[in-house]
Order: structure tokens, then sequence, then C-alpha cells
């Protein structure tokens, strides 16, 4: 982890809500894993007070090159979608933990399960698993086509898509698409998953009726990032972490099993 200024290298629009921000990575900062996210200061002045957390949706070690993808939903994000390419932008990172401390052998096939801004962190796992020759299905859910990101954010794999008004893919949600699935496109297969807590949930959910592991990348509001405020704990099963853990340090990856759900 290492804060630094870093320069903006290409900023755009990848659908009608989000945007995709790639900034020259410090060296020294370490590399970067799926899952892992940054903290950036999106002004120097005093308004928005708090840095903003970003999932990573893609890191090149050779090139130096890392990024995030981002939904334009408030002051913070309306301030950082007016950087142009060219300027800086001052990081945090990384953080947190990632999806692969947890792909251990034994696994056959992946689906990565993404909703909302959950696309980016899915995409860097995808990219990953590629590399890799993992085996993988994305499953990307969105409102509507108008806000689909652009697929060519993927790297060559199974990708579907699933849309809440059925103007792109599958009339549905992620959800409804994994509920198609038989026990032999299934078999040995575990679940990744980042997105709003209802499609975690229900990935969970999913997962644990057929024996399968799930882990989920949690979207939790964050004041410091680094474990000290305790503004970012979630509800978790073990009694040894007095019932809660930090996104920001323990997550924010957890195996579906450990969280609280209800």
């Amino acid at each position: 982890m290492k804060q630094f200024i870093a320069k903006i290298l290409s900023h755009a629009s990848v659908s009608d809500c989000f945007f995709e921000l790639a900034f020259a990575w410090d060296a020294a900062a370490g590399p970067v894993l799926p899952g892992q996210f940054c903290t950036i200061r999106v002004s120097p002045y005093s308004a928005p007070l708090l840095r903003r957390p970003f999932a990573f949706s893609r890191y090149d070690e050779k090139t130096g090159v890392a990024a995030i993808a981002y939904k334009k939903r408030g002051p913070a994000t309306e301030l950082l979608s007016c950087k142009p390419a060219g300027g800086t932008i001052n990081i945090i990172g990384p953080l947190g933990n990632d999806f692969f401390r947890f792909a251990t052998a034994g696994y056959a096939h992946f689906y990565l399960v993404a909703g909302g801004t959950g696309f980016g962190p899915v995409a860097f796992l995808a990219n990953h698993c590629a590399q890799r020759n993992l085996a993988c299905t994305v499953v990307l859910g969105c409102r509507t086509r108008s806000q689909l990101p652009r697929l060519n954010l993927l790297p060559s794999v199974k990708a579907v898509v699933c849309t809440d008004d059925g103007s792109e893919g599958i009339h549905g949600t992620p959800l409804t698409y994994l509920a198609t699935l038989s026990p032999m496109q299934y078999a040995s297969s575990a679940v990744f998953s980042c997105g709003p807590a209802p499609l975690l949930a229900g990935c969970h959910e999913w997962a644990l009726a057929r024996g399968l592991s799930c882990f989920v990348s949690v979207e939790q509001v964050m004041a410091c990032g680094v474990g000290a405020c305790m503004g970012c704990a979630v509800r978790v099963t073990d009694a040894g972490a007095n019932g809660f853990a930090r996104a920001c340090t323990e997550g924010p990856v957890f195996d579906s099993r450990r969280i609280l759900w209800t």
C-alpha cells in the first residue's frame, strides 16, 4: 500500500452511466490483484471531505497501467468524471484482499457474477482467469441495454448478459440465469460475485443449495479504507471477530458462508 499522485492516462464513458479511468500505477506500491481496491481523493478542497473507494477494473504490470470502472451517482463521482486525461489523482492502494486467495485447486470452472458497478472487478477477474487458462463464465446483470458496459473490456470468455427489462440477453437478473443451470453444468464450479447485496445474497443461497463455494466482494461505505474507523464493518458468523469484520482489511472479498445475510 502506498499513497501517491498518479497521472490519468485515459478517461472515457463505457456505457450510459459507467466510466473507466486509467492511470499510471506506482510500481513501488506493489502489484494489484482482482478484488482489491484503492481510495481516491477526488478534490483538493474540504468537500467532499472523505476519500472514495474504487475497485480495480484492470491492471497490467508490464505497462504500469491500472484502471477503475465506476458509476456517476453522487457529488464525488460527479467531480471525478470531470477529470481529464493528462491530469492527476491522489491514490492510496492497493487495499483489501483479493479473489484469488480463495481460488484453490479443485475447481474446474468459475461463474463470475456481476451486477451494476460489480462489472469492473469481475472484468479484471475474468482477464486474470483467461491469462491463466482457467475456465470461467461471466454473468453480467444491469437494468437495461443502455447501461451495459462495453464487452470489449472482457477477454475471450463466455459472457451471459441479463437485463431487468429484457432489452438485451436474458430477461431477468444473473440469478435468473443461474437457476437454469443443470448439475452437469455447475459441477466442480465455484461462484465469485460482486455487486449489490441482494445479488450477493442470492448467489450465496444458490451456491449453498448446491454444495458449491461462493466468494463475494461486498460493497460497503468506507470512511478511512485502512481499518481504523470500523465504518465498513459487516456482520460475520465467527464469534472470534466479535461478530463483525472490516470490509476494507478482512475483505472486501469473503467466503459467503462467513457473512450473516439476515
